[in-house]
């Protein structure tokens, strides 16, 4: 990112990664993850890492399990967004307005918050 300038960086990973590890629910976290999805969450766990630790002013967001609903612009977001029991979800197009109000928001900077509904 250096390299090419980039100062600004808003990307999605998802909720389960890193300090909100046992926020996507029980079945989530128990069966799906470890069982189903392991190589994505390291990939993810990396991805966070590689952004950290570089330069660029950088926010991560962590959305729950995504729909294909529409846009509601009403969503919980923050550290402490998910859920140890059930599985919490989000719209794509809920995600795409959080990530694109973060390019002018400097409330999350250097943070990973979660977003769901």
């Amino acid at each position: 990112m250096e390299s090419h300038g980039v100062r600004r960086f808003v990307c999605m990973t998802s909720l389960g990664i890193g300090d909100s590890a046992g926020r996507m629910g029980v079945y989530y976290t128990f069966f799906t993850i470890p069982l189903i999805l392991p190589f994505y969450f390291w990939d993810k766990t990396r991805q966070e890492r590689i952004i950290a630790a570089s330069r660029a002013e950088w926010t991560i967001v962590r959305p729950g399990l995504l729909t294909n609903g529409a846009r509601r612009a009403k969503y919980r977001h923050g550290a402490r967004v998910g859920n140890f029991l059930w599985t919490v979800r989000i719209s794509r197009a809920d995600v795409a307005d959080f990530m694109l109000n973060q390019l002018a928001d400097d409330a999350y900077l250097g943070a990973a918050p979660g977003v769901s509904w």
